[in-house]
């Protein structure tokens, strides 16, 4: 891929293609949805004071509710019950791993569930700080880009880092010393790659960008499914290059 279509650096697994996955508005798992994905119930679910299954499903959508509309908590209808309730019950699930193995599941393409896979997105990117550098990494190797907070060049990269300390650095060691100080800016720049962006401007926050009505970030969004898929730059994108350098 040329660095005028995808101008910047991702470590993505071979086999794997990064993708985004189209926003589409929430609305309650149909009875289709439910059964191919009631089945991850079973691992979250057993002992007494739970919800049963038919409650699980309710708080599922008020889940996946809370997750598309970037909402507090707190403004979750009554219909699903309290509000910390359903909280506790979504950080209960993603200490459980629930979302990691609905966001595995899904990253195949599946017939009837391209609302849900986006669902999944949402909420495992609610969940990112249950699930630490590790779901980062997790998310990237599965190719889900949209379960990211943003585009993934400003986020920290453990495998990049990995790769300077195991394969750059003792390169590096046996090179003359003279040589060294030509390599010290691409290592810097490497080296600001593994660690990402302290915070993420708010032009790049995909919560943001997806927000209905933002025409700008339907335009950045659709560049970066572009430039993810390896394709032409078009001359509009121009603009959305020079934002995201």
């Amino acid at each position: 891929m040329s660095s005028r279509t995808y101008p910047f650096f991702r470590h993505t697994p071979s086999g794997v293609t990064a993708r985004l996955t189209t926003p589409v508005p929430w609305r309650p798992l149909t009875d289709d949805e439910w059964e191919q994905v009631m089945h991850f119930m079973v691992y979250v679910h057993p002992g007494p004071g739970r919800p049963t299954i038919n409650g699980a499903r309710r708080s599922l959508d008020a889940c996946f509710h809370a997750a598309c509309s970037g909402r507090p908590w707190a403004e979750l209808s009554p219909h699903y019950g309290k509000p910390n309730s359903i909280a506790r019950l979504f950080r209960r699930w993603g200490h459980a791993g629930l979302w990691k193995m609905m966001l595995k599941f899904v990253a195949k393409e599946r017939a009837g569930l391209q609302a849900v896979q986006y669902f999944i997105c949402r909420a495992f990117r609610r969940a990112w700080r249950l699930h630490g550098l590790g779901g980062l990494t997790f998310a990237r190797k599965l190719g889900m880009d949209s379960a990211l907070r943003g585009p993934s060049w400003y986020l920290k990269d453990a495998n990049l880092s990995q790769y300077l300390d195991k394969v750059l650095l003792p390169w590096l060691r046996g090179q003359p010393a003279a040589a060294f100080g030509a390599h010290v800016p691409i290592l810097i720049r490497i080296h600001t790659l593994c660690l990402g962006r302290r915070s993420l401007p708010a032009w790049a926050r995909f919560d943001l960008l997806e927000w209905p009505g933002n025409e700008h970030g339907a335009l950045y969004l659709r560049y970066l499914a572009r430039a993810l898929a390896g394709g032409p730059l078009l001359p509009r994108d121009r603009g959305c290059v020079l934002m995201g350098r």
